[in-house]
Protein backbone atom coordinates (compact mmCIF):
# COMPACT_ATOMS: atom_id res chain seq x y z
CA UNK A 1 0.00 0.00 0.00
CA UNK A 2 2.81 2.28 0.57
CA UNK A 3 3.65 2.02 -3.10
CA UNK A 4 0.21 3.14 -4.25
CA UNK A 5 0.24 6.03 -1.81
CA UNK A 6 3.52 7.21 -3.19
CA UNK A 7 2.32 7.06 -6.81
CA UNK A 8 -0.77 9.10 -5.91
CA UNK A 9 1.33 11.56 -4.03
CA UNK A 10 3.76 11.97 -6.90
CA UNK A 11 1.05 12.62 -9.48
CA UNK A 12 -0.24 15.67 -7.52
CA UNK A 13 -3.81 16.80 -7.18
CA UNK A 14 -6.40 14.43 -8.69
CA UNK A 15 -8.37 17.34 -10.20
CA UNK A 16 -5.38 18.22 -12.34
CA UNK A 17 -4.82 14.68 -13.54
CA UNK A 18 -5.41 14.73 -17.31
CA UNK A 19 -6.70 11.19 -17.28
CA UNK A 20 -9.85 12.30 -15.34
CA UNK A 21 -10.65 15.31 -17.56
CA UNK A 22 -13.13 13.53 -19.88
CA UNK A 23 -15.05 12.23 -16.86
CA UNK A 24 -15.09 15.71 -15.26
CA UNK A 25 -16.17 17.31 -18.54
CA UNK A 26 -19.06 14.81 -18.86
CA UNK A 27 -20.36 15.55 -15.36
CA UNK A 28 -19.88 19.25 -15.91
CA UNK A 29 -22.04 19.09 -19.05
CA UNK A 30 -24.67 16.97 -17.24
CA UNK A 31 -24.79 19.42 -14.32
CA UNK A 32 -24.97 22.48 -16.59
CA UNK A 33 -27.70 20.81 -18.69
CA UNK A 34 -29.70 19.96 -15.54
CA UNK A 35 -29.32 23.53 -14.27
CA UNK A 36 -30.39 24.82 -17.68
CA UNK A 37 -33.48 22.61 -17.64
CA UNK A 38 -34.35 23.67 -14.08
CA UNK A 39 -33.97 27.34 -14.99
CA UNK A 40 -35.88 26.89 -18.29
CA UNK A 41 -38.72 24.80 -16.91
CA UNK A 42 -39.18 26.16 -13.37
CA UNK A 43 -37.56 29.52 -12.78
CA UNK A 44 -38.24 31.36 -16.06
CA UNK A 45 -42.02 30.53 -16.17
CA UNK A 46 -42.42 31.64 -12.56
CA UNK A 47 -40.51 34.83 -13.29
CA UNK A 48 -42.69 35.40 -16.38
CA UNK A 49 -45.81 34.96 -14.21
CA UNK A 50 -44.44 37.32 -11.58
CA UNK A 51 -43.49 39.94 -14.19
CA UNK A 52 -46.87 39.57 -15.92
CA UNK A 53 -48.67 40.00 -12.58
CA UNK A 54 -46.53 43.04 -11.78
CA UNK A 55 -47.25 44.52 -15.20
CA UNK A 56 -50.98 43.87 -14.70
CA UNK A 57 -50.90 45.50 -11.24
CA UNK A 58 -48.97 48.47 -12.65
CA UNK A 59 -51.48 48.90 -15.48
CA UNK A 60 -54.40 48.68 -13.05
CA UNK A 61 -52.71 51.22 -10.81
CA UNK A 62 -52.19 53.51 -13.80
CA UNK A 63 -55.86 53.19 -14.77
CA UNK A 64 -56.85 53.87 -11.15
CA UNK A 65 -54.50 56.85 -11.03
CA UNK A 66 -56.04 58.24 -14.22
CA UNK A 67 -59.51 57.83 -12.71
CA UNK A 68 -58.38 59.61 -9.55
CA UNK A 69 -56.78 62.36 -11.65
CA UNK A 70 -59.99 62.79 -13.63
CA UNK A 71 -62.10 62.84 -10.48
CA UNK A 72 -59.66 65.32 -8.92
CA UNK A 73 -59.96 67.55 -11.99
CA UNK A 74 -63.75 67.31 -11.87
CA UNK A 75 -63.68 68.15 -8.18
CA UNK A 76 -61.34 71.06 -8.82
CA UNK A 77 -63.62 72.37 -11.58
CA UNK A 78 -66.72 72.05 -9.41
CA UNK A 79 -64.99 73.77 -6.51
CA UNK A 80 -63.86 76.55 -8.83
CA UNK A 81 -67.42 76.97 -10.12
CA UNK A 82 -68.81 77.04 -6.59
CA UNK A 83 -66.21 79.60 -5.55
CA UNK A 84 -67.13 81.77 -8.55
CA UNK A 85 -70.84 81.48 -7.67
CA UNK A 86 -70.09 82.34 -4.05
CA UNK A 87 -68.10 85.38 -5.18
CA UNK A 88 -70.97 86.50 -7.37
CA UNK A 89 -73.44 86.02 -4.49
CA UNK A 90 -71.12 87.89 -2.15
CA UNK A 91 -70.85 90.73 -4.70
CA UNK A 92 -74.64 90.88 -4.98
CA UNK A 93 -75.01 90.92 -1.20
CA UNK A 94 -72.39 93.68 -0.95
CA UNK A 95 -74.12 95.74 -3.62
CA UNK A 96 -77.50 95.32 -1.91
CA UNK A 97 -75.95 96.25 1.43
CA UNK A 98 -74.33 99.32 -0.12
CA UNK A 99 -77.67 100.37 -1.62
CA UNK A 100 -79.46 99.85 1.70
CA UNK A 101 -76.74 101.77 3.51
CA UNK A 102 -77.00 104.63 1.01
CA UNK A 103 -80.78 104.75 1.47
CA UNK A 104 -80.44 104.67 5.25
CA UNK A 105 -77.80 107.41 5.15
CA UNK A 106 -80.00 109.54 2.89
CA UNK A 107 -83.00 108.96 5.19
CA UNK A 108 -80.83 109.83 8.17
CA UNK A 109 -79.61 113.02 6.48
CA UNK A 110 -83.18 114.01 5.61
CA UNK A 111 -84.37 113.30 9.16
CA UNK A 112 -81.42 115.20 10.61
CA UNK A 113 -82.14 118.16 8.32
CA UNK A 114 -85.81 118.14 9.35
CA UNK A 115 -84.89 117.92 13.03
CA UNK A 116 -82.34 120.68 12.61
CA UNK A 117 -84.78 122.96 10.82
CA UNK A 118 -87.42 122.24 13.47
CA UNK A 119 -84.92 123.01 16.23
CA UNK A 120 -83.93 126.20 14.41
CA UNK A 121 -87.55 127.30 14.12
CA UNK A 122 -88.18 126.51 17.79
CA UNK A 123 -84.99 128.35 18.74
CA UNK A 124 -85.97 131.37 16.64
CA UNK A 125 -89.40 131.43 18.32
CA UNK A 126 -87.78 131.24 21.73
CA UNK A 127 -85.29 133.95 20.79
CA UNK A 128 -88.13 136.22 19.48
CA UNK A 129 -90.08 135.66 22.66
CA UNK A 130 -87.01 136.40 24.75
CA UNK A 131 -86.42 139.54 22.65
CA UNK A 132 -89.98 140.66 23.16
CA UNK A 133 -89.70 140.01 26.87
CA UNK A 134 -86.43 141.92 26.94
CA UNK A 135 -87.99 144.79 24.94
CA UNK A 136 -90.95 144.83 27.30
CA UNK A 137 -88.66 144.90 30.31
CA UNK A 138 -86.57 147.64 28.70
CA UNK A 139 -89.76 149.60 28.01
CA UNK A 140 -90.88 149.14 31.61
CA UNK A 141 -87.53 150.14 32.99
CA UNK A 142 -87.40 153.05 30.57
CA UNK A 143 -90.88 154.16 31.59
CA UNK A 144 -89.84 154.04 35.21
CA UNK A 145 -86.53 155.79 34.71
CA UNK A 146 -87.55 158.49 32.23
CA UNK A 147 -89.41 160.62 34.79
CA UNK A 148 -86.50 160.35 37.19
CA UNK A 149 -83.96 161.20 34.49
CA UNK A 150 -86.06 164.10 33.28
CA UNK A 151 -86.43 165.42 36.82
CA UNK A 152 -82.74 165.17 37.40
CA UNK A 153 -81.81 166.77 34.12
CA UNK A 154 -84.46 169.43 34.21
CA UNK A 155 -85.08 170.17 37.76
CA UNK A 156 -88.37 171.92 38.45
CA UNK A 157 -88.11 175.29 39.93
CA UNK A 158 -90.51 175.91 42.61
Amino acid sequence: MAATNSSEASSGMPQLDFSTFPNQAFWLLVTVFCLFLMVRLFIIPRMDNILANRQKVIEEDLVGAEKFRDSAENLKNSITEEIDLARMRAGDILNKSKDKTKLNVQKGIIEAAEMTSKLLLDSEKIIRKMQQDADNQVDKITAELVPEIVTKIFPLKD
